[in-house]
């Protein structure tokens, strides 16, 4: 056996050069950057961080980096449900709404359900009236279907967070003063 003490044998070796080390460096302080930059960001924002954004938009949007921060704001802002009033075939009515923490369980299913009405909103918000189209259309139909429904009546339910004031005044969460509602049409069964 060679009993060698020189340190040159017992260093590992990773086989890369001290340039590749130093990219290799920078490119995860880069992603480490545009980690944060997308919960920085979100608005209310400063110039600084929307300019910086701008700057990770394409590395950030294409690796799924632009997560939903803003519910985690501290301003997160409304959150929306739609309603909705079936009329079955027999005359009777089915009303419910979605996301419906009753309904909607494991939570997993309920977090599916309100992302489906955020990016509703999103859409109607941002001016893809044929995307947001689309969508309302496709809910009326699955909720005719699994209600034997001759027509759906739909409804985008805004709920707004109360101020700190209001909570210290007393307001609940639930207060029907917190919600906006705005008809999304009737839908015939087809």
């Amino acid at each position: 056996m060679n009993q060698t003490t020189s340190t040159e044998e017992f260093r590992p070796g990773h086989g890369l050069s001290p340039w590749a080390c130093r990219g290799i460096g920078c490119l995860l302080a880069l992603h480490c950057i545009a980690i944060v930059v997308g919960p920085w960001s979100v608005p209310p924002s400063s110039i600084l961080s929307q300019d910086v954004y701008a700057i990770f938009e394409p590395y950030v949007e294409a690796t799924f980096l632009n997560h939903g921060y803003h519910f985690f704001a501290p301003d997160p802002g409304p959150s929306h449900l739609v309603r909705y009033e079936v009329v079955r075939e027999d005359g009777s009515e089915v009303k419910g709404y979605f996301p419906d923490r009753d309904q909607n369980w494991p939570r997993l299913m309920y977090h599916r359900h309100f992302m489906m009405t955020e990016h509703l909103n999103g859409f109607m918000e941002s001016g893809q009236k044929e995307t947001a189209e689309k969508h309302i259309a496709s809910y009326a139909h699955h909720l005719n279907q699994v209600h034997s429904g001759s027509e759906v009546r739909l409804f985008l339910v805004r709920h707004q967070l109360p101020s700190p004031g209001d909570v210290q005044g007393g307001m609940k969460l639930e207060d029907p003063s917190l919600y906006r509602e705005k008809s999304l049409g009737t839908f015939k069964a087809l």
